[in-house]
């Protein structure tokens, strides 16, 4: 992994660039988020392109499309950041297309979670820290802590170093630097040359959607990749949407993660609940279980 540096961040005043990586835009979901997304972002102006309309089935237009657009998107030195409309599906298959090293070298400031996972961290090992933060279209369903962080980052005012609350599961406290997110796709990313190398990291993962006996198989191909035994904590934030908390879901954590020697912290506000406090990929972070606590961006402090 190439040394890692925090991008330009946005200036008051700097265009704001929407794009879509993944699943095809849902008209209204959008539209909503754009006038939250116009609301938080102040005194910038937002660019937002014909092509996010572009459709190829459940996809936001084909696979050529959406990559040169988020290439043109984020090599383009008068934007003040690169916002995901929303995840979905099909950030992955942009990646072979995509000029990893010049995207990282441009230094444009990316915000994205869920499928955008795939994209956030061999972002990370060409050597450019982004954000693990709000879609579009989740903004209208934010808390106030996590809208203030979002405008925050909008505003130029990077929310970090920041200190997320959880509750302790294990024992013991770490550093590394800070990789992970959607659980399912750094699944699909294990074994392609986009995996992010997890040897002394803290890795962090949320999920959405899942039965807990899925759950439970995507912890244990972690565990037999080696995944669990090289990080250095594990930081756990929401598994579902905020709606209907299923506490089977817990219990597969308690199971899969409790029995690790590293310190482990779940019930953290990131993921696509409400709370999804925006977290610096690649950046230096501090896991504390005794406190609960998971401390973000403590190389920008």
């Amino acid at each position: 992994m190439h040394p890692v540096r925090p991008p330009r961040w946005p200036k008051p005043g700097a265009p704001l660039a929407v794009a879509a990586p993944a699943g095809a835009l849902p008209h209204r979901e959008f539209q909503a988020g754009l006038e939250v997304l116009a609301e938080l972002a102040g005194p910038s102006p937002l660019r937002v392109d014909d092509v996010l309309w572009a459709k190829d089935d459940y996809l936001a237009g084909d696979d050529r499309q959406r990559a040169d657009h988020l290439q043109s998107l984020m090599t383009d030195p008068a934007l003040g950041a690169v916002l995901c409309a929303r995840g979905g599906f099909g950030t992955s298959r942009l990646l072979p297309r995509l000029a990893m090293a010049r995207l990282a070298a441009a230094g444009v400031c990316l915000v994205g979670f869920s499928d955008l996972t795939a994209l956030l961290n061999p972002l990370a090992a060409a050597g450019l820290m982004s954000v693990h933060g709000p879609v579009v279209t989740q903004l209208p369903r934010l808390d106030d802590p996590s809208r203030e962080a979002y405008a925050a980052l909008l505003a130029g005012r990077p929310p970090w170093p920041a200190r997320l609350r959880g509750q302790g599961l294990t024992r013991g406290r770490a550093r590394g630097r800070l990789l992970g997110g959607n659980l399912t796709l750094l699944c699909h990313l294990l074994g392609t040359p986009y995996f992010p190398d997890p040897a002394g990291a803290i890795w962090f993962i949320e999920e959405v959607n899942e039965e807990p006996y899925r759950l439970d198989r995507l912890f244990t191909q972690m565990e037999l990749a080696g995944v669990l035994a090289a990080v250095t904590g594990v930081a756990v934030g929401r598994l579902g949407d905020g709606r209907d908390h299923d506490p089977s879901l817990d219990e597969v954590v308690r199971r899969r993660l409790g029995g690790l020697d590293q310190p482990v912290v779940v019930g953290l506000p990131f993921g696509h609940g409400p709370a999804n406090r925006p977290l610096l990929v690649g950046a230096a972070a501090e896991l504390d279980a005794a406190a609960g606590t998971l401390l973000v961006g403590a190389d920008l402090g």
